[in-house]
């Protein structure tokens, strides 16, 4: 793992995609690996729907008890942009206390996972972005997505929005891999290597019972290094599983 980054910044191609599943599951993985591992989320919006929020779910997952002020530093209660949540509820972002705050905190880890809300154009301001963050946290970042039909072109433009704002992207992690996998499923992953220059860092099963906000982490211990490629201490090999799909599509 020597090369892997102080700071890695957890993004998807759309809100709901599982970044905090992905989050959860990789920071274990990391400790499990002996690394001080830390968990950020900057910017939190939603705080008034019910259940956990995604900073509370991970902690919860890692049995550690946080201090949302810490993990968390920026809390808006409306389930929209960062931007327009503070808008609505009349909310001042002070965002470069909350670029120095979460910098601090990458300081004091081995490797620190900072999570984005939502995908990398979702407004924390009105003139920056969600990439903005990972730029400015010198954090290299890792894209969620879906594995079936449509996440060609949102992986696609995630990851040309995110290399246009000078963002390095170490690679796709596909979250909720069907079995059987249909045909998009199967013959995603490929492509995304092939034609748009992707590396594929991690796959992540459909997990039924999975549940942020409920607090289940049904099947969700069951992660480990199977599913994360050696970059963060795992075993996953992107070969050896292109290679097992591009044998199932031909039988």
């Amino acid at each position: 793992m020597k090369d892997l980054p102080k700071a890695v910044f957890i993004t998807g191609t759309d809100t709901g995609v599982g970044k905090t599943a992905v989050t959860a599951a990789l920071a274990a993985l990391l400790r499990e690996k002996g690394l001080v591992t830390g968990v950020i989320k900057p910017f939190q919006t939603g705080t008034d729907l019910e259940g956990l929020s995604d900073a509370e779910f991970i902690y919860a997952f890692l049995g550690r008890d946080c201090v949302l002020s810490e993990v968390s530093p920026c809390r808006l209660k409306v389930p929209l942009s960062p931007y327009r949540a503070a808008a609505i509820e009349g909310a001042d972002i002070p965002l470069r206390d909350i670029i120095e705050h979460t910098r601090d905190y990458i300081s004091r880890n081995d490797v620190t996972l900072v999570e984005g809300a939502g995908g990398l154009c979702v407004p924390v301001t009105g003139s920056y972005m969600m990439a903005d963050l990972a730029v400015d946290l010198d954090a290299p970042m890792v894209i969620v997505a879906r594995p079936g039909l449509g996440t060609l072109n949102h992986t696609a433009l995630s990851v040309e929005y995110a290399r246009q704002k000078g963002a390095r992207v170490l690679g796709v992690v596909i979250n909720g891999f069907p079995e059987p996998a249909d045909v998009a499923s199967a013959t995603n992953p490929a492509v995304l290597r092939d034609v748009f220059s992707v590396d594929i860092l991690g796959v992540l099963p459909y997990l039924p019972g999975l549940d942020v906000e409920g607090g289940s982490f049904s099947g969700l211990k069951n992660i480990g290094e199977s599913c994360f490629s050696p970059l963060f201490g795992g075993k996953f090999s992107a070969n050896a599983f292109l290679s097992e799909l591009s044998e199932k599509t031909r039988r």
